[in-house]
């Protein structure tokens, strides 16, 4: 609805303008009157809520020439757009009122409909223009001072000397932007989405499909607390969250609204993209100069994921990196020595050193890259010794030491590994790889069963990543558990939905969070093994809480 006002020193001509013309069907409302210019003045410079001024060029106090003049100095944010009445045809007066920023005149004497309107249709398609115009620029600016601030974010997270080598302290739009920072405590968190890196592939895990509806989401989630924030994607996989608190509030206050805040912003993104969020928080800070050193703890608690598993918060007096360079769990050579000359012993010596980095807590795994690189090492000087290299064990052309970089958990990055070293052996001796002790097939595959018992997972696909075949796998396992595959499966998939169905979750999301895409299969199975509906379950137990 586009805002009119009226000026004119005769009150017949106001009340003939506003009532002989179709205001509402011209998506219009008459909102001000004035008898004079200076008391339009008053209110368009106070209001500056007037799009489209009709106004008589010959009024006591301040004519429409004058007023059109004291409007285009004043310079406002939303100046009306103006359209000159006059009684006579008094040309010089209209040309002044052109070049003082009218955009149409009527004569008094045709004040009808016939010839008002038109004008009217004409100056609101104008004002229509003029509103696309600002908005885009309006737009196109905030885009652009948007993409500044998380360049200037970006810069002093990452990189120490960002500051003095772009030159920011003679950069007057940055010190203005960092003014409103000040008198805040800042706290960087590192906020990593849990999606397991491609290089691990198993069955079951996607990543976020459109990364911008995470930053949607946990924008929404900012929106609903009021404390001053920026957002930003470091990578692809990595963001980071300034978050800024008064000065004066208290270590424990501050610490209880970060926790806060982060536990709905990680519900609220588990509800929507059933991912977790693997998230990091650094000391707080009053000086933006400490936010590199500040994003780096926060981005080194966030990567305790590796070790410690998903979906967790990490705080700096709760624990610390372990940034040591870790001593080998065992020695590699034997383990390849054993290998080479078909002993089986090797895969004791295999299990040994990965149970025993499994073991060590509070790693990343730039910590750990070491260890692994020197296994690395080992297999690549075994191949080269027989004659082979990577492309008889990895089924792809990038080197085996980016592969390692790129896993997000140490469990997927042992899973690889222990697939990795059976290859070698299979290639080394082919008839010794089968002679796999049963029992310790089934406890591998049981290990596997129990992390991804979750997802689509069938015989065919474990069997293909224990490297042996279906029936060897099917028949082994019955014989060490007393049970068959999809039976073992389907226990503890029921097994975890009683636990969550203990809980407050939706009885669909607890289908397809145990590895059921259609909520009455599950249901009947759910049925079949505690002998009553999940429904029925969660009732009884809610009685019983009671």
């Amino acid at each position: 609805m586009f805002r009119v006002m009226i000026v004119d020193d005769e009150p017949l001509v106001r009340l003939a303008m506003g009532a002989i013309i179709p205001w509402g069907d011209l998506d219009c409302e008459v909102v001000a009157e004035a008898a004079d210019g200076y008391e339009a003045w008053q209110r368009i410079s106070v209001h500056q809520d007037v799009d489209l001024m009709i106004v008589d060029m010959s009024m006591p106090v301040m004519d429409a020439l004058t007023l059109l003049s004291k409007l285009q100095e004043a310079n406002l944010t939303n100046p009306p757009l103006s359209i000159v009445l006059s009684a006579y045809s008094d040309f010089d007066f209209v040309r002044k009122a052109f070049l003082l920023g009218a955009v149409d005149y009527i004569m008094k004497a045709d004040l009808d409909p016939e010839h008002i309107i038109p004008v009217i249709k004409k100056a609101i398609s104008q004002i229509e223009e003029k509103s696309i115009t600002t908005a885009n620029l309006i737009k196109s600016n905030s885009e652009s001072d948007l993409k500044q601030r998380e360049t200037w974010l970006r810069g002093l997270l990452c990189d120490k000397d960002y500051m003095y080598s772009h030159n920011l302290t003679q950069d007057e739009s940055f010190q203005k932007w960092m003014t409103q920072f000040v008198n805040f405590q800042h706290v960087i968190v590192s906020v990593l989405p849990d999606i397991p890196s491609p290089a691990a592939n198993l069955p079951g895990h996607a990543g976020i499909d459109h990364q911008d509806h995470l930053v949607k989401i946990i924008k929404q989630g900012m929106e609903i607390v009021k404390h001053p924030y920026e957002l930003f994607q470091v990578q692809e996989d990595e963001y980071a969250l300034l978050l800024c608190f008064e000065s004066s509030t208290s270590f424990l206050n501050l610490r209880g609204h970060v926790m806060e805040l982060l536990d709905s912003l990680r519900n609220t993104v588990k509800n929507f993209l059933n991912v977790s969020l693997s998230v990091g928080v650094a000391e707080s800070c009053t000086d933006w100069k400490n936010w590199h050193l500040r994003y780096s703890q926060a981005k080194g608690l966030a990567s305790l994921r590796f070790s410690e598993g998903p979906g967790r918060v990490y705080y700096p007096e709760t624990v610390s990196v372990n940034e040591k360079v870790l001593p080998t769990p065992y020695d590699y050579t034997v383990m390849m020595y054993l290998m080479e000359k078909g002993d089986s012993k090797w895969q004791q010596q295999l299990y040994t050193g990965l149970s025993q980095l499994s073991e060590m807590p509070n790693v990343t795994l730039e910590s750990s890259l070491p260890i692994y690189e020197e296994l690395i090492w080992n297999i690549g000087a075994l191949l080269h010794a027989k004659g082979m290299n990577w492309t008889h064990v990895i089924e792809t052309r990038r080197r085996p030491y980016e592969i390692v970089e790129q896993f997000t958990f140490r469990d997927d990055l042992h899973e690889w590994i222990e697939k990795l070293v059976f290859r070698l052996a299979d290639l080394l001796h082919p008839d010794k790889i089968r002679e796999e002790n049963p029992q310790r097939l089934v406890e591998r595959v049981k290990r596997y069963v129990e992390k991804h018992y979750c997802t689509a997972i069938t015989l065919g696909q474990v069997s293909e990543w224990a490297q042996v075949t279906e029936s060897h796998l099917s028949k082994q396992f019955v014989k060490e558990t007393g049970e068959h595959f999809i039976e073992y499966v389907t226990k503890l998939r029921i097994n975890e939905a009683t636990r969550l169905i203990e809980t407050e979750m939706k009885m669909y999301e607890i289908a397809v969070k145990v590895g059921y895409e259609n909520p009455e299969h599950f249901s009947r199975v759910f049925k079949k093994y505690r002998g009553m509906s999940p429904q029925k379950y969660r009732d009884n137990y809610s009685r019983k809480k009671e």
